[in-house]
């Protein structure tokens, strides 16, 4: 997707996550970019393209983000997840983990006035 059709600003990020698919299976992920609707990650044979699952990122014992999520694209490139809606906790610990990345934490939360699809 061309970098100017974003609405959600991405973050270079070097985090662990987990994606866990609906049978359990749990494969571990190195994040690159992150934003408010999605992810980057390093490639990873784990996971294939349209899977759909849970992708977990903990931050700490009492911030753990957990959201509904399908593989995009899986590929030597790598794995680009995009994020369902989400519980309000998680959001909030999405967009404190965005924003505190951001180059212009400002600009992460101007951009939540703005519908992320039409």
């Amino acid at each position: 997707m061309d970098a100017n059709r974003r609405r959600r600003s991405r973050v270079d990020t070097h985090i662990p996550a987990s994606f866990i698919t609906p049978d359990g299976k749990e494969a571990r992920l190195l994040v690159c970019n992150i934003s408010l609707k999605g992810l980057l990650a390093v490639p990873e044979a784990m996971v294939h393209t349209g899977a759909s699952g849970v992708l977990r990122i903990v931050l700490s014992p009492e911030a753990v983000i957990e959201i509904e999520s399908k593989v995009i694209r899986s590929d030597a490139t790598g794995v680009a997840i995009d994020f369902m809606p989400m519980e309000p906790e998680s959001f909030l610990h999405l967009r404190n983990l965005v924003r505190y990345n951001a180059p212009d934490a400002d600009q992460i939360d101007a951009e939540l006035k703005h519908p992320a699809f039409d």
